[in-house]
């Protein structure tokens, strides 16, 4: 038995989004191949592999509500963005501009 063919290669995500979304407009429009349908399914998986630690909180309790809340209120725009969990960036030590006389 013969293992399937692997192939790798690296794109950028803006590449990846910028063909993403001419395959999409061709689709949309009825005028893509079957193999340009494919294309975008296959992007689509490998976009997906990219996971994004996102956090909506639109009821305000400092909790990130789940995707549905977040469809149902983005038409208000009142849901804020939570970020996650960032290390908070270290502070600066102030210098003393006094110098000790001796």
């Amino acid at each position: 038995m013969s293992k399937p063919l692997r192939t790798q290669m690296q794109v950028g995500l803006g590449e990846a989004i910028l063909r993403q979304n001419k395959l999409q407009t061709l689709i949309t429009n009825g005028i893509a191949s079957q193999d340009e349908r494919e294309e975008y399914k296959l992007l689509a998986d490998a976009l997906n592999e990219i996971k994004l630690d996102l956090g909506f909180d639109c009821n305000e309790d400092g909790i990130p509500d789940t995707i549905e809340i977040f469809h149902q209120t983005a038409k208000t725009s009142c849901c804020r963005f939570v970020p996650g969990s960032e290390k908070p960036k270290p502070k600066k030590r102030k210098r003393s501009n006094s110098r000790s006389k001796r």
